[in-house]
């Protein structure tokens, strides 16, 4: 079953709501507002230019009829710092928006990293927006360090994982211990067997007919 890496802990907190959640849950497009403009123009700008990625933007707040003035300029100014960042960093990308397919037991860990980024010592798995507090103890970050891993066929220990502000601030990594990792494993594990038990117990079970 599923599961995205930005659901985990509130899975963790109750899987029995999480689950039912999930199953009501319908597939729907991403609303564009003034945030997913800036994500998705880094993303351009990655895989072209500064100047084109500027292009995009002022045509996507075109095309989505965004006009609200002050979220305009702040996103039009984190833009040019993130540009400015990653030019004077030399940033080297391996890639962006990366879907990830992790299966461990019952639960497969998905959900998009924002940014892969190829270091002097190996990889580095970005997640771009506000870094939240008490991010180093989330499950989800040491599965990330592996799953990331094993897509780019790097060792454990040479993959960082962690957050960047999307104005190219406060970019905030670490690397989890191989202890570490194998008590995070045990828990998605565990709590993939919780969540398997909850969906047999709430399988329409099929009619019984008798003589």
């Amino acid at each position: 079953m599923r599961i995205s890496h930005t659901q985990l802990e509130s899975c963790l907190a109750s899987p029995r709501t999480w689950y039912r959640a999930s199953l009501a849950a319908e597939s729907h497009p991403y609303l564009m507002g003034y945030e997913r403009v800036l994500r998705l123009s880094i993303f351009h700008f990655h895989k072209s230019s500064g100047a084109a990625a500027r292009d995009y933007m002022a045509e996507m707040i075109r095309k989505h009829h965004l006009r609200n003035v002050g979220r305009i300029n702040t996103i039009e100014m984190s833009l040019d710092r993130y540009v400015r960042w990653a030019v004077a960093e030399r940033l080297k990308v391996a890639d962006t928006k990366v879907n990830l397919a992790h299966q461990m037991g019952f639960l497969e860990l998905r959900g998009e990293i924002g940014r892969v980024d190829v270091t002097s010592t190996g990889y580095r798995a970005v997640l771009l927006g506000k870094v939240p507090d008490g991010w180093e103890l989330e499950l989800r970050m040491p599965l990330i360090q592996v799953a990331i891993a094993s897509m780019y066929g790097r060792p454990q220990d040479k993959t960082e994982v962690g957050f960047q502000e999307m104005d190219a601030s406060n970019l905030i990594t670490r690397i989890y211990s191989e202890q570490e990792i194998h008590k995070a494993q045990r828990k998605f594990m565990a709590l993939g067997r919780i969540v398997r038990t909850i969906a047999k117990a709430n399988k329409p079970r099929s009619g019984v007919t008798g003589p």
